[in-house]
């Protein structure tokens, strides 16, 4: 008759099973250990990404500083360039888009726009579609954009069901949230 014996095999092959896994998982991380180390001799302290120009991806040891007046020209012009596109960029923004906030009350939670020195409320469906009819015949050909500012103290509003009423009330217009503590 065959016995079985008296320790397990198992009880020996269980935990170094465990130590291999772990000694493999060690060696496929060593490359990216020694890549961000390599470079630096050791003594030296570790350089922080942030010295890195972020436009040329250079260390500052790599960076060329422009010294003859050439050089120096043409780094203005491309800089005078860059600004002139970025005011470009912003106009052609605003002359798209016709933006018109809506405020939620931290104390109610209800919605309200902004007339002129009057802040009205908009308490139905109905009100919100000829406030968004009016706004299309004041946007012209620009499109029509609404941007819901949530409270900027935590009061407990809005509740969920009232920004799903207000998302369905603007559902056929281009809207957006702008809440603080959403995550990003």
């Amino acid at each position: 008759m065959i016995q079985l014996p008296r320790r397990s095999v198992t009880r020996f092959f269980i935990p170094l099973i465990d130590v291999l896994t772990l000694l493999f998982c060690i060696f496929l991380l060593m490359p990216l250990i020694k890549s961000s180390g390599e470079n630096q001799e050791p003594g030296a302290p570790k350089s922080d990404l942030s010295e890195q120009n972020p436009l040329t991806n250079m260390g500052p040891q790599e960076q060329k500083k422009p010294t003859d007046s050439l050089e120096l020209e043409n780094l203005r012009l491309a800089r005078q360039e860059l600004e002139r596109l970025r005011k470009e960029k912003i106009e052609t923004l605003q002359q798209r888009l016709f933006i018109r906030v809506l405020e939620i009350d931290a104390d109610t939670g209800k919605l309200y726009y902004q007339e002129g020195d009057q802040r009205l409320e908009i308490p139905s469906q109905d009100e919100a579609l000829q406030l968004i009819a009016r706004h299309r015949q004041e946007a012209g050909i620009r499109e029509l954009y609404y941007l819901f500012l949530y409270p900027r103290r935590l009061t407990g509003f809005p509740e969920e069901g009232q920004i799903r009423r207000y998302e369905s009330w603007f559902k056929g217009v281009a809207h957006g949230m702008d809440n603080p503590r959403a995550s990003r």
